[in-house]
C-alpha cells in the first residue's frame, strides 16, 4: 500500500528541489574586456592588419567558444574570425588579427564585436567602433629607395596627383626595404642590420642586427612586410628573424652550415624558409608555425628553384599554397604541412628564367608571376599550362606583392627605370607615369 504524502510536506520539498536545481545551473554570462583597440575612434585603412586583443572571465572553468566579428555601419557582418576555444579558467587573454583587404568595403564607421559563450550557453560581448578608410579613398605615395655615389641611400616620395616629390638623403646605404605601420625597414647593403625609420620624422628610430650573420654580401638577403601583424620578416645570412615595427624580436630561427637562407614566404600562419646548401648546391624548404613555433616537415627540392611564391587561394584541386618555379620541373605546388609536392605543369613563355630569386611572386591568390626571357609571365596554378605573357625590356630589379593581390614590378631599362603594376583583374600591367631615378634600387607604394 502506497503511503500518502501530505501537502504540508510536499510543498516545502518542491521548493527545496527547485532552489537546488537553480543553484546547479550556470546562469552567469562571461565578462569580456577589449584591450586593443582600447577606445572607440581608431583610424584604420585598407590594406592594414587590425589586431584585436581581449580578455574574458567566467565564474566557472568549463570553457567555451569565442568569435570576433567585423560589422559594417548597417550592422551586416562582413568578416568573422574562426571560432576559437576558450579555456574559461580565471582570465584568458587572446589576440586575433584581422586583414582589412576587401576592396569593396566603403569608407565608414565599422564595429568590432567580440562574442564569448561559456559551456552553459551564456553569452558575453564587447564592442568597439572604428573609422575605416576604403582603398578608393586612399592617396598613394610611391617611395623609391636610391643608392647614392657618396655611399648613402635616399628615400624619395612621389605624391599621387600633385606630383610633389619629397626626398630624404643621408640614410644608411641599403639595397632593399619594406613598409609597415608608419615605419620603413631598410636592409643595410653591407652590415647585418635593418634600419627602422619613422615615416613622419624620417629619422632612424630603431634597428635590428644579427651577430650570427657572416659571409658574402648582402648579409640581409630580403626584408618583407610581415602581414600577420605590424612588423617585418628579415631573411639574413644566418637565418630568419621576425620583428615588430619597433625592432623587438618576435620570432627567430637559424640555418645550419652549410645551409644558407635565400628567401622566405608565408603560407597562412606558417613561415617558410628557402635554403641553399653552399657545398652541394642542393635546395630545401623549412617551415614553422609563427603562432605556436611548431616545426613543419623538412622538404628537399629535387631541382634548383628560380623562385618561390605564395598562393593562398589557389584552385588547382591540389593541397598546398607555396609554389616553386624551375627550368626543369616547371610549376610545382608544395604543401608545407605534409611535405607533399605536386609537379603541375610546364611553364608558359620562352627563354631563360630570371636569375633574380625575388622576381617570382604570387598574384591574385591563385596565379604565379615570373619573368622568362623578355616576357613577364602570369600562369594559373593548375595541371594545364595556361596564362598570359607581357613583353618587357631591360632587367627586373624589384618585385613587391600588395595586400589586394596585385604586384609592383620595377624594371631597369638602362637609361631609365620603369614601374608597372599588374592587378588580378587586368589583362596586362599598367605603367606608372612617374619618372624614377636610374639609381633606384627598390620601390614601395604606400597608401595612407
Amino acid at each position: 500500500m502506497m503511503a500518502r504524502v501530505s501537502n504540508a510536506l510536499l510543498y516545502p520539498l518542491c521548493i527545496i528541489l527547485l532552489f537546488m536545481g537553480c543553484e546547479g545551473k550556470d546562469r552567469e554570462a562571461p565578462t569580456v574586456q577589449l584591450i586593443t583597440p582600447a577606445y572607440d575612434g581608431l583610424d584604420a585603412t585598407y590594406g592594414e592588419f587590425l589586431f584585436v586583443q581581449f580578455s574574458a572571465m567566467d565564474d566557472r572553468a568549463e570553457g567555451g567558444f569565442w568569435t570576433v566579428e567585423l560589422r559594417r555601419e548597417d550592422g551586416v557582418t562582413v568578416r568573422t574570425s574562426q571560432i576559437g576555444l576558450w579555456q574559461g579558467s580565471g582570465i584568458d587573454t587572446l589576440i586575433v588579427p584581422f586583414s582589412l583587404n576587401a576592396a569593396s568595403w566603403p569608407t565608414e564607421t565599422m564595429t568590432l564585436a567580440v562574442i564569448v559563450d561559456d559551456a552553459a550557453g551564456n553569452r558575453g560581448a564587447a564592442f568597439r567602433d572604428f573609422h575605416y578608410t576604403a582603398a578608393a579613398d586612399l592617396p598613394n605615395v610611391l617611395v623609391a629607395l636610391t643608392e647614392e655615389t657618396d655611399g648613402t641611400s635616399s628615400l624619395m616620395a612621389f605624391e599621387e596627383g600633385s606630383g610633389e616629390v619629397t626626398s630624404t638623403s643621408g640614410l644608411p646605404m641599403s639595397h632593399d626595404f619594406a613598409y609597415a605601420d608608419g615605419i620603413y625597414a631598410l636592409a643595410d647593403a653591407e652590415e647585418a642590420t635593418v634600419h627602422l625609420i619613422n615615416r613622419e620624422t624620417m629619422a632612424v628610430e630603431n634597428a635590428w642586427n644579427s651577430v650570427q650573420s657572416a659571409g658574402s654580401l648582402p648579409l640581409i638577403r630580403r626584408v618583407h612586410t610581415l602581414g600577420l601583424q605590424a612588423g617585418f620578416t628579415i631573411v639574413h645570412a644566418g637565418g630568419l628573424a621576425i620583428v615588430n615595427s619597433s625592432g623587438s624580436l618576435l620570432f627567430e630561427r637559424f640555418s645550419e652550415a652549410p645551409w644558407s637562407p635565400v628567401d622566405a614566404r608565408f603560407s597562412g600562419n606558417t613561415c617558410v624558409l628557402w635554403e641553399k646548401n653552399e657545398a652541394t648546391s642542393a635546395h630545401r624548404l623549412r617551415s614553422w608555425d609563427f603562432i605556436t613555433g611548431a616545426t613543419g616537415p623538412l622538404i628537399n627540392l629535387a631541382v634548383e628553384p628560380s623562385g618561390i611564391g605564395s598562393v593562398p587561394l589557389q584552385s588547382s584541386g591540389n593541397t598546398g599554397s607555396i609554389f616553386v618555379v624551375s627550368e626543369t620541373a616547371g610549376l610545382t605546388l608544395v604543401d608545407v604541412t605534409t611535405g607533399n609536392m605536386q609537379d603541375l605543369c610546364g611553364l608558359i613563355g620562352s627563354g631563360d628564367l630570371n636569375d633574380q630569386v625575388f622576381a617570382v611572386a604570387g598574384i591574385g591568390g591563385n596565379q604565379a608571376l615570373y619573368p622568362r626571357g623578355e616576357q613577364l609571365c602570369r600562369q594559373d596554378i593548375g595541371p594545364v599550362s595556361s596564362g598570359s605573357n607581357w613583353p618587357f625590356e631591360g632587367e627586373v630589379i624589384d618585385v613587391q606583392s600588395q595586400p589586394d593581390g596585385s604586384v609592383h614590378i620595377l624594371f631597369d631599362e638602362g637609361a631609365s627605370h620603369r614601374l608597372v603594376t599588374w592587378s588580378p583583374s587586368d589583362a596586362a600591367p599598367s605603367e606608372n607615369e612617374i619618372n624614377l631615378p636610374i639609381n633606384t634600387k627598390a620601390v614601395w607604394v604606400v597608401s595612407d
